[in-house]
């Protein structure tokens, strides 16, 4: 239980209709969609997290007269830190600073357009902070998917910029530039549109079994010419 009072995981809920949306999730049909499916994304990721048992989970949401509370997220209403009017970077620094101010000494931020994190990358982030070093999780277009961090190190957030075009890049080189290591989680991607994730890799070929040694010599020499057919002895005419 201590360690789930020490640990904090951050999530950024936007309601699920078009004037709410601040992601760069898009889709090719209309906002009503598009916000029906950022929705979707947004429940995962906190399903994920309210799962994961080691850390608190703390909601930074800006509440609409539609949405005027989080039960269309979980029915328990887990209550949030309000916002109103302001940027991602804003919201970001304001979540790290009062996740800090209500106890918490390692705080995460998740990204939910990352469906594909997995558990033990978010406690090999947790077990690799300090005021040493900081976590960053890579996407493949260079953006960040987590970034967890002590109150020491929150310096990296104060310029901005640091969520903009390759954030974990950028992240990375503030961090050296403090002095600090920087703990890298396994890379992923992130849900851009309704495009559907990278192929899996291709199967395994069967492995062949090994040629013998008359094969390879063959192919080495060319194939031995077949043996004459054997004719027959003509008959004799009869006397």
């Amino acid at each position: 239980m201590a360690k789930k009072r020490d640990n904090c995981i951050i999530l950024l809920v936007n309601a699920p209709e078009p004037s709410g949306q601040d992601t760069d999730f898009k889709t090719a049909f209309d906002q009503e969609r598009e916000a029906r499916l950022g929705g979707d994304l947004l429940a995962g990721t906190y399903k994920f997290i309210k799962a994961y048992g080691d850390a608190m989970v703390f909601i930074s949401y800006e509440k609409t007269p539609r949405y005027p509370d989080l039960t269309w997220l979980d029915q328990e209403d887990p209550g949030f830190l309000e916002v109103k009017n302001r940027t991602r970077e804003e919201r970001i620094q304001d979540a790290f600073r009062m996740a800090f101010f209500t106890g918490s000494s390692k705080v995460m931020l998740l990204d939910n357009l990352s469906q594909e994190v997995k558990k033990e990358w978010l406690t090999l982030a947790f077990e690799s902070v300090s005021d040493k070093t900081v976590a960053i999780g890579s996407n493949q277009d260079g953006s960040f998917y987590m970034l967890a961090l002590t109150q020491q190190n929150l310096k990296i957030l104060e310029a901005p910029g640091f969520s903009q075009g390759k954030s974990a890049e950028t992240l990375a080189e503030r961090a050296k530039k403090n002095k600090l290591t920087v703990f890298s989680t396994p890379e992923t991607y992130a849900a851009k549109d309704e495009a559907t994730p990278p192929p899996p890799a291709p199967a395994p070929q069967p492995v062949q079994p090994p040629e013998s040694e008359s094969k390879k010599r063959h192919k080495r020499h060319g194939a031995d010419p077949e043996p004459p057919a054997q004719q027959t002895p003509a008959e004799k005419p009869p006397l």
